[in-house]
């Protein structure tokens, strides 16, 4: 009796798992697939009722403008749910940074973040503090 049930427990199983039908399309979006090729790291954060997603994101060849060189900058796009079934969501772009460096990037509150980016030339970096809510994200003084 063990066994048979065992076995029509397996083959539910195996049904649910095979009865997949798996998709393979070519993306045809340039504006993603251009950001989504020049992603550089990600960065991932989680409170109770919100994320917040970091993308560091390559420019092209030669964006530092610094003579004599390749050399690129990067730009952040910031990602803000809550992860609702219908949820509020925002997208923002900050930089061009030249060597940027992420400092700190934390929870202070449930639903605020605090972002920290060092950047610039070596002698004289600056840095860059950004408030990180649902609602907006603002640079802080």
């Amino acid at each position: 009796m063990k066994r048979n049930l065992l076995l029509i427990l397996l083959n539910f199983a195996a049904v649910t798992c095979f009865g997949q039908k798996i998709s393979l399309t070519p993306v045809q979006n340039k504006g993603l697939k251009s950001i989504l090729c020049d992603v550089d790291t990600v960065l991932f954060r989680r409170s109770v009722s919100t994320s917040v997603m970091l993308y560091k994101i390559n420019n092209p060849t030669g964006s530092a403008h610094t003579p004599g060189t390749d050399e690129i900058s990067n730009k952040f796009f910031i990602a803000v749910t809550n992860g609702d079934e219908v949820p509020d969501q925002i997208l923002y772009s900050v930089g061009d940074f030249l060597g940027p460096k992420i400092i700190r990037f934390q929870a202070v509150k449930n639903d605020q973040y605090l972002l920290t980016i060092e950047y610039g030339v070596h002698k004289s970096r600056k840095r860059i503090n950004l408030d990180i809510s649902l609602d907006k994200v603002t640079v802080l003084k």
